[in-house]
């Protein structure tokens, strides 16, 4: 084996490493259903925040978006948007800064002098890795508009990058239509 051959054997690996660290952050996503739930039998949805008298003086950027990407997965779904629908929707996002303290051994090697004999030996150091970030939570709940019963609600957790904070929209998108992959309602 060439010495060209091995370095690019070691580039192809850090390169994929790179590329995944860079990727966007995928949001886990925890999801619940209430197991007497019958959700087809729904038509209609709204928000909480819609009801007469509940309204907000105004949505931020982010709320808007992120009550349009419900809607949009809502009705792919079959649903149709009503102030006063039988499903009602709240959802609450929390933005929280995060540490993340990592210890790991790095080998050492030593060479040492002892009684008039030369040794080798072998130790370990101990380095410690301290990263801040940002990590998001949005949280959906699906209730039954009369009876104020939990029906469905999921949860989905991410780092906040640059990439997301530069373009919210994308990451809102994306992290709903995962959440509504497991939502057990009208298709």
């Amino acid at each position: 084996m060439t010495r060209t051959s091995a370095g690019f054997r070691f580039l192809i690996p850090l390169a994929a490493a790179l590329l995944t660290a860079c990727a966007a952050p995928t949001p886990t996503i925890r999801s619940q259903t209430d197991p007497g739930a019958n959700l087809s039998a729904y038509q209609t949805f709204g928000f909480f925040d819609e009801l007469p008298g509940q309204q907000a003086p105004y949505d931020s950027f982010v709320d808007k978006h992120i009550k349009d990407a419900i809607a949009t997965e809502m009705q792919a779904r079959g649903y149709r948007r009503e102030v006063n629908g039988q499903l009602l929707i709240n959802y609450h996002r929390q933005r929280t800064d995060k540490v993340k303290v990592t210890q790991s051994a790095v080998p050492t090697g030593f060479y040492g002098y002892r009684r008039g004999f030369y040794t080798w030996g072998a130790g370990a150091a101990v380095t410690t890795d301290v990263q801040t970030y940002r990590e998001g939570t949005l949280l959906i709940d699906v209730v039954d508009g009369a009876a104020k019963k939990l029906l469905w609600e999921s949860v989905a957790v991410a780092r906040v990058t640059e990439d997301v904070l530069n373009n919210p929209e994308a990451a809102i998108d994306a992290a709903v239509k995962q959440m509504f992959a497991e939502f057990p309602g009208r298709r």
